[in-house]
């Protein structure tokens, strides 16, 4: 079983809540299953206990206003290195989404033409 990273978990919130304009609360489980939780986060607690893996998975919940606040622009510097450590094309998109800035365009570009390669 793969465990997801922070920001990995963090762009398949992205990636739901991009999807399901309505929803407010995506839990989102280490072996990277997401749920909408905006009434109840049962199904997610319930994944977590009962799974194909037969052990306990960690659950993040993310909000939609958390997520957004966090989308605030960052500094070219301390973007930069976040694009190159992220371990999959979807962390990168999460990183980069709205960003024009030509620095950080072309290193999400290499991050990602990298990660397809490997």
């Amino acid at each position: 079983m793969k465990v997801l990273s922070k920001d990995e978990k963090i762009a398949v919130a992205k990636d739901i809540l991009k999807g399901y304009p309505k929803a407010q609360k995506v839990v989102v489980t280490s072996d990277g299953q997401a749920f909408i939780a905006d009434e109840s986060d049962v199904a997610a607690k319930n994944h977590a206990k009962v799974n194909a893996y037969g052990k306990e998975l960690k659950l993040e919940t993310f909000t939609r206003d958390e997520l957004e606040a966090k989308a605030t622009v960052k500094k070219v510097e301390e973007l930069i290195p976040l694009i190159e450590a992220a371990e999959t094309v979807e962390a990168v998109e999460a990183l980069v989404v709205g960003d024009t800035r030509k620095t950080v365009v072309a290193a999400a570009v290499k991050r990602i033409e990298t990660l397809k390669t490997t």
